[in-house]
């Protein structure tokens, strides 16, 4: 009898153990197919956006004109006279003309710096002949225009002055006024405190100074991301693409007057609309301050919000024209980039690029 209860209770426990197990079972089985996985973002979109032309002539030097030069002599009796000695009248024009190259350091300096702003006095030593040797910084300089010093000093080396009667000391100050709301002073830069003339030094006032609206996308994205970015949506930012390209290409050819050629940008953008990759493909040939400013302001461009995000291909090509100062036609019909005639001086660094 006791052995037949205990067979019993056995079994009993048995079959509830079971049961027991079958339930959990169950339950887990039915949570697990509950929780679903979450849907596969769709992958980026491929899109190539139309060709990119800029066409510009190089920051040209002044040359002296015909009558400046003196003609050659012909004789002991018959010797030509002397040119005549520098003045700060003569040299005035031709060192404004350095404001536009200088502008364009600027502006490619304020994509970085938007706020920076205050003055900047060079001395250069001018040759007999014309030509500019020597030229430096002078006085106190603020420190955030440091940076493009280099590209303002090759703008005033360039510069060519007609042949006078020996070697002249010339000192030319640049004023910089940044557009950004908020910055220091307003925006103005502090007057420039000419200091002592060095002797034999010509100081040569610079009337014009140079106000500059620093660089920004202007796109806007849309509050509420789409599944995916479509070429056309992509293609609001080609203005944006094409004004960053006109910045870094008119700081580079300060010191490259005859860089001209054909690359093409892809653009990585995040499903957020922001950029996370820049690539210059070229097969290596360009090199140094243009796509060093490419790669580091091409992180700030902007593009509307997407499920995948996408990639964005553009052929660029850039030119120079031949007619001194005239207009051609640039993007899209607009008018061209143009202020000079291409005299290729040679070659070197513009500025430091900061990386993103």
């Amino acid at each position: 009898m006791a052995l037949r209860n205990i067979v019993t209770h056995g079994l009993v426990a048995a079959a509830l153990v079971a049961a027991a197990s079958h339930a959990l079972v169950a339950c887990g089985g039915q949570q697990t197919n509950n929780l679903a996985p979450p849907p596969r973002p769709p992958d980026p979109a491929q899109l190539t956006l139309s060709p990119i032309r800029l066409t510009r002539a190089s920051w040209s030097p002044t040359a002296p004109t015909a009558a400046a030069v003196a003609p050659a002599p012909t004789g002991r009796r018959n010797r030509a006279p002397a040119g005549p000695s520098m003045t700060a009248e003569m040299a005035t024009s031709i060192l404004t003309s350095a404001n536009e190259p200088v502008r364009a350091c600027y502006k490619g300096l304020l994509a970085f710096s938007p706020q920076a702003a205050g003055s900047v006095t060079t001395l250069m030593r001018v040759n007999p002949d014309g030509s500019v040797t020597d030229v430096e910084p002078i006085g106190n300089t603020d420190p955030s225009l440091l940076i493009m010093m280099p590209c303002v000093l090759n703008a005033v080396r360039t510069r060519r002055f007609p042949p006078t009667r020996g070697l002249s000391l010339l000192s030319f100050p640049f004023t910089f006024r940044s557009g950004e709301v908020g910055a220091t002073n307003g925006g103005i830069g502090a007057p420039v405190e000419m200091t002592r003339p060095r002797p034999g030094e010509i100081q040569v006032v610079n009337p014009d100074p140079i106000s500059v609206r620093p660089w920004r996308p202007t796109l806007v994205p849309n509050t509420n991301p789409v599944r995916t970015l479509t070429r056309d949506m992509a293609a609001e930012a080609a203005p944006d693409i094409t004004s960053l390209v006109d910045t870094c290409y008119s700081a580079a050819m300060v010191m490259i007057p005859g860089l001209i050629g054909q690359f093409g940008l892809r653009i990585a953008i995040e499903p957020s609309g922001n950029v996370s990759r820049v690539e210059v493909q070229d097969q290596g040939l360009l090199q140094g301050p243009l796509r060093d400013c490419l790669l580091a302001l091409g992180g700030r461009l902007k593009f509307h919000s997407s499920g995948g995000g996408a990639l964005v291909s553009v052929d660029v090509t850039l030119a120079q024209t031949e007619a001194p100062g005239a207009m051609t036609p640039g993007v899209n019909g607009a008018p061209g980039l143009v202020t000079g005639t291409p005299t290729p001086v040679g070659a070197g660094g513009m500025m430091p690029m900061p990386t993103r």
